[in-house]
């Protein structure tokens, strides 16, 4: 019997060990097949970046934190119009993104707007996500002529609370085989970090568990975004925190969407409402749950995202 058992333990470590690796290959040629475009800069090294070359106005997807241009395609999937032009730029030290020497979010969005003149892009609608908060607000401030509008999604926001600093987990599990494992064998716990319940995931609908597996595949493979997470836990994460009066969010007059969840776990709900008091001209959407991905609402976003940018390309 203890033969057996050995034997079925040994069986179950394999399965488990051939479901990573094929997962983790499968995420690698994900990456490699895609067809990114690269921008050599002399003071940033290369910037990757996807473009969708439809008409009309263009979206600048700002991703979260373990993410790269593959989330940001993903959030246009699942949230924007299906006509609508976008651009999804890896941010520093995220996939083929090089890190500069100093890899801050006024360096990120000088960054950005390479690309955008490289592009022949004059102004875009910013929609960031999470730690892409941080970007969306400085670039808007920095470049205001190029905004014509900000969407946030479970946004981090500039306030004064320094003890409650963001902290990422510890740098040792940025790595392949801990988050294939994490992504593929730890579902519940992986649900529990975003905020949602496995009673929430299991009753919605199977649209919504779709593009939330779509979502949570694009954390892989990590290894070649270990760089921008690291720099996010110790730059832009802290970055409206630590330099709180450089973010006058009062000298923002371009119109800001803001879509966020009462029981987000990792972008602050009070921080969000303090800050929004502060915009000019702002739509604020709160939800009672939906986690820091706001699931089970992906419709009703993409409705009023879609509202809105009609509202402003008029």
């Amino acid at each position: 019997m203890r033969y057996i058992i050995i034997i079925f333990i040994n069986l179950i470590l394999f399965t488990s060990c051939t479901v990573m690796k094929q997962s983790k290959n499968e995420a690698y040629k994900r990456i490699e097949e895609d067809s990114t475009m690269i921008l050599h800069t002399e003071r940033f090294g290369n910037i990757e970046y996807v473009i969708d070359n439809k008409k009309g106005t263009t979206v600048l997807l700002i991703h979260g934190i373990v993410g790269g241009y593959d989330q940001g395609v993903q959030t246009a999937k699942n949230l924007l119009p299906e006509n609508q032009r976008y651009i999804s730029i890896s941010r520093f030290g995220y996939l083929r993104s090089d890190i500069p020497a100093n890899p801050t979010p006024s360096n990120q969005c000088e960054a950005f707007r390479m690309v955008l003149e490289q592009n022949e892009i004059k102004d875009v609608i910013l929609l960031a996500t999470s730690a892409g908060g941080t970007i969306a607000f400085k670039f808007a401030l920095l470049y205001p002529d190029y905004v014509k509008g900000m969407i946030l999604i479970g946004s981090g926001y500039p306030n004064k609370r320094k003890d409650k600093m963001p902290k990422g987990p510890p740098e040792f599990v940025y790595n392949d085989l801990f988050f294939t494992f994490f992504v593929n064998h730890m579902k519940g716990t992986l649900l529990k970090m975003f905020g949602v319940s496995k009673e929430e995931y299991k009753n919605a609908s199977s649209y919504e568990r779709e593009q939330f597996d779509n979502m949570m595949k694009t954390l892989l493979p990590v290894k070649p975004r270990k760089r921008g997470i690291i720099n996010d836990n110790k730059e832009i994460n802290p970055n409206m925190l630590k330099n709180y009066d450089a973010y006058p969010l009062e000298r923002l007059s371009t119109p800001v969407l803001i879509l966020h969840a009462k029981n987000d776990p990792m972008a602050s709900f009070e921080d969000m409402k303090e800050a929004s008091e502060r915009l000019k001209n702002k739509k604020v959407i709160v939800y009672e749950k939906g986690g820091h991905i706001l699931f089970g609402y992906n419709q009703a976003n993409k409705q009023y995202i879609s509202d809105f940018i009609q509202g402003i390309s008029k």
